[in-house]
């Protein structure tokens, strides 16, 4: 009886995973682990760029109908493309290698630029169909003034790739005083455009007037862009003196440097066309 008994718990089939008496697992039971359930995701590609920026010169069509066109035709291919041509491998591409703060940096000087191209578009398209109030108002430009402003300001890029040359070399004490020079000079820039502002406004040229009002937006925009710039050095100053840069750790000193030298050289274009271009 104890003979048959054995052989038929032998022959009981229990199910993998049933517990017996007390919850106990059975002996001998296997855990399967679930298979994660496969969530597909669409490889990288370039084509939502092209869709977004033939949308974008569709929808300035609106302005300008000559763009309209084109704008539909690059939508259109943006959009045959997602469905017809195979995705690129970014992770092949050098774009992939970038570090992320720095090419948010890149995107957002190119949306600057993009700014910093109507005002001087601006300015250019006044320049070119000036009146008589418009010229005489720009003879009370002071261009010696202004090109002691853009000296200084292109002297303090070159005290910015100069501490960021130290500070690669781990050297912090030159790296301060080459921030420091490049802070100084840039807050005397600041200074010297204000003082040319304050003789502009005494010889009754005001944002009233159709220079002023193009020369203030102009030079007043990118005066605020190189006061953001010192306000910005200040911090990256406070934060050498705490040790924070080293030649490990200089991303945030080069991120400035890139902002910085940007402003310099908008600077150099809207000097151009501002004192340097005649109006006839």
């Amino acid at each position: 009886m104890v003979s048959n008994a054995t052989d038929l718990l032998e022959r009981e089939e229990v199910p993998v995973g049933t517990a017996h008496g007390n919850g106990q697992e059975a002996a001998g039971y296997v855990s399967q682990p679930e298979e994660p359930e496969e969530i597909h995701l669409p490889g990288p590609s370039f084509s939502p760029i092209i869709v977004a920026i033939g949308s974008l010169m569709a929808l300035l069509g609106i302005i300008q109908p000559l763009l309209a066109v084109p704008g539909v035709l690059i939508t259109f291919f943006g959009v045959w493309r997602m469905a017809h041509f195979p995705e690129i491998d970014l992770h092949s591409l050098w774009l992939n290698q970038i570090n992320s703060r720095k090419l948010a940096m890149w995107i957002f000087l190119g949306t600057e630029i993009m700014f910093f191209s109507a005002l001087a578009g601006a300015f250019m398209g006044f320049k070119i169909e000036a009146t008589d109030a418009f010229v005489h108002a720009e003879e009370e430009l002071n261009l010696a003034l202004a090109t002691v402003g853009t000296s200084v300001l292109i002297i303090s890029s070159f005290a910015v790739v100069m501490g960021l040359e130290a500070i690669q070399s781990n050297d912090r004490r030159v790296f301060r005083n080459w921030m420091g020079i490049a802070l100084l000079l840039g807050a005397s820039f600041v200074a010297i455009q204000a003082f040319e502002w304050r003789e502009l406004y005494a010889h009754d040229i005001t944002s009233k007037t159709l220079f002023g009002s193009s020369f203030y937006l102009a030079t007043g925009f990118h005066g605020l862009h190189v006061i953001g710039g010192v306000v910005w050095l200040g911090l990256v100053l406070l934060r050498a003196r705490r040790g924070v840069y080293g030649a490990d750790n200089y991303m945030g000193v080069e991120m400035f440097g890139l902002y910085w030298h940007f402003v310099d050289v908008v600077w150099i274009v809207l000097f151009t066309l501002i004192y340097l271009i005649p109006i006839r």
